[in-house]
């Protein structure tokens, strides 16, 4: 691959991040929860990831553990979040979703998952298999960054 190559995918990147991020967050928003776009990133991370630590979570969200820490405070006042120190090391906190912000993150997907369907009926079929078949490897390729 050429380095003008690599540049294009790259700004393909640029392109590609605000579209995913206004489709996870518009269906959020449409909704009214009354949860901020970083407890809506700390929630879909902890779904995926399970437990995390504080700092753990800080690095997969690209924050500071400062705003981490208040974001999961009130997540935890919501009841969403459960704090556990860690048995090894009382001074690690480690935080994973509680039942019912499983459920309800669950919620979220079923009206993702809706909220996707309507929008995506301006595609085809192919065009549609395309789409997937596209979003697969991209999340399977950068699921490799991530590490």
């Amino acid at each position: 691959m050429t380095e003008n190559e690599r540049k294009d995918y790259i700004n393909s990147l640029f392109t590609i991040y605000p579209v995913c991020r206004k489709l996870v967050f518009d269906t959020f928003d449409k909704k009214k929860y009354g949860i901020t776009r970083t407890q809506q990133v700390i929630m879909l991370t902890l779904n995926v990831n399970g437990t995390l630590t504080m700092s753990g979570l800080a690095s997969k969200i690209n924050t500071s553990n400062e705003q981490a820490t208040r974001a999961v405070a009130q997540l935890v006042e919501k009841g969403f979040i459960e704090r556990m120190h860690d048995s090894a090391n009382r001074r690690v906190i480690k935080i994973k979703l509680t039942d019912e912000a499983k459920a309800f993150v669950e919620n979220i997907k079923r009206e993702m998952h809706e909220d996707f369907l309507e929008r995506f009926s301006v595609f085809s079929d192919d065009e549609l298999e395309q789409l997937v078949s596209a979003t697969n490897v991209i999340a399977d390729k950068l699921a490799k960054l991530s590490v």
